[in-house]
């Protein structure tokens, strides 16, 4: 947690032209399993319901859309078909064992950081398409850094806003994150951020 902070409030100036996140303050999260990355890359949801899973939240629409959609995308296993049918109030037990029995048809083993990760680059990527603000992203990361008993693939965030106020009143002579340039500045951290990370999902214009 230290370091990122240090990163943070020694960022170089920041230039007369525009917002500039420096490359080496990115995340960049280990390539995910091929299997998961072809789903990944062709349901982007993948990543809020592999979150849920690991939060061990229940049956939600979240899974019913993704279940339709990987249908449609050819990952019609007999698991997903239930799934994409099942009532909204199936037992936790009964939808854990469903969860794991897709799993096990898709071939996939999910560590919880490769979930994480998936997780944060969704959010991401709903940002760069406009579905949310930056600073909304940024908060829903931040907060998953707590639920995830403080994973590694949310801590920046976390620090970053957990910090703000001492990492923008550390700066001198324009440099680095302002209050008038935070919006802009998490925006484009976030541009890099997927780009950094492209395994995780489709890229969007960026």
């Amino acid at each position: 947690m230290i370091d990122y902070f240090q990163k943070l409030l020694y960022l170089p100036a920041t230039p007369s032209q525009g917002t500039v996140v420096p490359d080496d303050l990115v995340v960049r999260y280990p390539d995910p399993p091929e299997k998961l990355q072809a789903i990944l890359q062709r349901i982007p949801d993948t990543g809020i319901v592999l979150y849920q899973y690991k939060r061990e939240i229940g049956m939600s629409n979240a899974w019913r859309y993704w279940a339709v959609d990987m249908m449609e995308n050819g990952f019609d296993t007999p698991g997903i078909v239930q799934l994409a049918g099942e009532d909204m109030d199936i037992s936790f037990s009964q939808f854990s064992q469903l969860l794991e029995t897709i799993f096990k048809e898709l071939g996939l083993d999910i560590p919880d950081e490769t979930a994480y990760s998936a997780y944060a680059i969704c959010i991401a990527d709903e940002v760069l398409r406009g579905e949310r603000t930056a600073r909304n992203g940024f908060e829903l990361l931040a907060q998953a850094d707590c639920y995830s008993n403080y994973s590694r693939a949310f801590e920046f965030f976390y620090v970053f806003l957990d910090y703000a106020d001492e990492i923008i009143a550390g700066y001198i002579d324009g440099r680095g994150v302002r209050k008038d340039n935070m919006d802009e500045w998490m925006h484009q951290y976030f541009e890099k951020f997927v780009q950094a990370n492209k395994k995780y999902c489709l890229i969007q214009t960026v």
